[in-house]
């Protein structure tokens, strides 16, 4: 019998060094996801996300974009960021070199020319500092935003609200480490009238770093106001017929070790986005049904929504590929006796053609296969959008000095063209994005 419990769940496994921070246990609970998603992506979506820090970043390491693809690599979905970092529902950092209600209209105007279908919006964060009795005027102004960014989408364009991830302790910059370092000195006597001392630093000392008590305290207040805005937005999400996501509650971990998942405790980091990739795919799609049959000089037959039609058997052995996700593994027809399960090379260890029979749901930490070229074709493609929609030297192109460069103007929208060969490879290697399952006889 395997002892699956041994292997995490997640469709993007966390494979860097990774250091350990305890985080805060928050008092009270995190507004929960829906049992049943009202959202799903649909071919041909056109998916704009909008919001601050925690969307800018996004596009950095483009492990969501990047799990979306793969999961639904059937579907022709395209992604554009429109994050700014710092910003708030009032545009209040976009303005640049103008007012909030400029940099407000701009966004607007970004929006028109790409005609989504599909909003996912991430807001709060910085709002959040107000505390509750800034709530009204923040859902006030997010009603809004909303209608505004609806009117310039495609009819009946869908919107989805991402809730706020929590605050951990910041970095090491904030340790002690008043006694990290020892120094010793040390005389040498070269001959009878010269001597020399050298100092020496101890860098193998042990350290004992302690965070204070003000900055354990500051991130649990801080951590309140988050999750008091997280209840009110998904409430303000359901009453408006809106999709919520949950990008709280995945970062509780059970245990009293937590992961270092920000760069200063506040900005997520490449593994915190990870985790952020997996909650959302947990959240839309929780468990897929993955059912091979096996049928006397027949093919076999895979079913199920990760389903790929490349399957072997021969000799007792089956090989076949699924696209990534979570999913319950049933295999029928097999002879009765024992047999070794790897996904990914990773051994899930001996199990019996009856377990295989009823169903086994196998949690993969190895990445699949082309998931790491997709992965950088995304940020690639990222790098070009942003380099379209917020070019350097914005104000000698578009500004009040475009007087002395805005004929260079021109040659933005040629990142376009950029942007669409990128899309084209895109296509191409999310179909390669595959997890590799092998079934056989044991011993």
């Amino acid at each position: 019998m395997i002892d699956h419990t041994k292997h995490l769940t997640t469709i993007l496994p966390i494979t860097t060094s990774l250091l350990l921070l305890l985080v805060p246990t928050l008092p009270a609970a995190s507004p929960k996801p829906p049992s049943e998603p009202s959202f799903q992506f649909q071919d041909g979506d056109r998916v704009v996300l909008i919001g601050n820090t925690l969307v800018e970043r996004d596009q950095r390491f483009g492990h969501l974009e990047t799990a979306l693809l793969a999961r639904l690599a059937p579907l022709n979905l395209t992604f554009r960021n429109l994050g700014w970092s710092g910003d708030t529902v009032f545009a209040e950092s976009r303005g640049i070199f103008d007012n909030p209600a400029k940099g407000y209209q701009r966004l607007l105007q970004h929006v028109a020319r790409l005609k989504p279908t599909v909003l996912i919006l991430g807001y709060g964060s910085n709002e959040s500092f107000d505390g509750p009795k800034g709530l009204p005027r923040f859902l006030e102004q997010y009603r809004k935003l909303i209608a505004d960014l609806k009117s310039r989408s495609e009819p009946k364009a869908r919107v989805v609200i991402l809730t706020i991830p929590p605050q951990q302790l910041p970095g090491l910059r904030r340790l002690d480490t008043t006694h990290l370092f020892s120094t010793k000195t040390k005389t040498k006597t070269k001959t009878k009238t010269k001597t020399k001392t050298k100092t020496k630093t101890n860098r193998t000392a042990k350290a004992t770093p302690q965070f204070s008590r003000f900055f354990i305290d500051s991130t649990v207040a801080r951590n309140r106001q988050i999750n008091q805005f997280n209840i009110d937005l998904a409430n303000f999400a359901r009453h408006n017929s809106l999709a919520v996501l949950d990008l709280n509650t995945p970062f509780q971990r059970p245990s009293e070790d937590r992961l270092l998942f920000t760069v200063d405790g506040r900005a997520l980091d490449s593994t915190g986005y990870q985790i952020l990739a997996s909650a959302v795919i947990d959240q839309l799609y929780p468990l897929d049904s993955l059912t091979v049959h096996l049928t006397d000089n027949q093919p076999p037959r895979v079913t199920g929504p990760l389903a790929i039609q490349r399957a072997s058997y021969r000799d007792g052995r089956l090989v076949l590929a699924t696209r990534p996700g979570r999913f319950v593994l049933r295999v029928h027809g097999l002879a009765k006796k024992r047999y070794t399960l790897k996904i990914n090379q990773q051994d899930f260890g001996n199990v019996s053609a009856k377990e295989l029979s009823t169903g086994i749901s196998p949690s993969v930490s190895n990445p699949p296969d082309g998931l790491a070229k997709l992965r950088e074709a995304v940020i690639a493609k990222n790098r070009l959008y942003f380099h379209r929609w917020r070019p350097q030297n914005t104000t000698y192109l578009f500004g009040f000095r475009k007087h002395e460069q805005g004929n260079n103007a021109k040659e933005i929208a040629q990142f376009e063209k950029l942007v669409a060969e990128n899309e084209t490879e895109i296509k191409r290697l999310k179909q390669q994005v595959l997890n590799r399952i092998t079934i056989q006889p044991a011993g």
